[in-house]
């Protein structure tokens, strides 16, 4: 993804949260842009303006401070260009897995009791 911004950026930005997360800002191949765009105004007057502002490689996102390291982001940024942090798992499925642990665990535990008893 692409992002313009007024100023020049660093290529890593590490922003950490209060609640043991980070916020990570990438900005790579920054280029110094200018476009001119016209317009007229109300009293008729073409009105030019040229804005100059820098367009980078970018990816913001958000982690897990534990599962993100700041110096191998730093060293190799372009690796996480396309980084996607591990998700939390939603409740239902949390609920889920541990069901379907619960069943084979009664599996195993009533196939063990069948070989010792029989």
């Amino acid at each position: 993804m692409k992002a313009r911004f007024t100023t020049k950026q660093p290529a890593v930005s590490w922003q950490p949260l209060d609640n043991g997360m980070v916020d990570v800002t990438i900005c790579l191949n920054g280029q110094e842009v200018t476009d001119e765009s016209s317009h007229v105004d109300e009293f008729g007057q073409v009105q030019t303006a040229i804005d100059t502002y820098w367009e980078y490689d970018f990816r913001q996102f958000r982690g897990k401070a534990e599962n993100i390291s700041r110096a191998a982001v730093e060293k190799n940024p372009e690796k996480y260009l396309e980084y996607q942090p591990l998700q939390e798992k939603t409740l239902e499925q949390k609920l889920q897995e541990q069901d379907e642990n619960i069943r084979m665990l009664t599996e195993c535990l009533l196939e063990m009791s069948e070989a010792v008893y029989v």
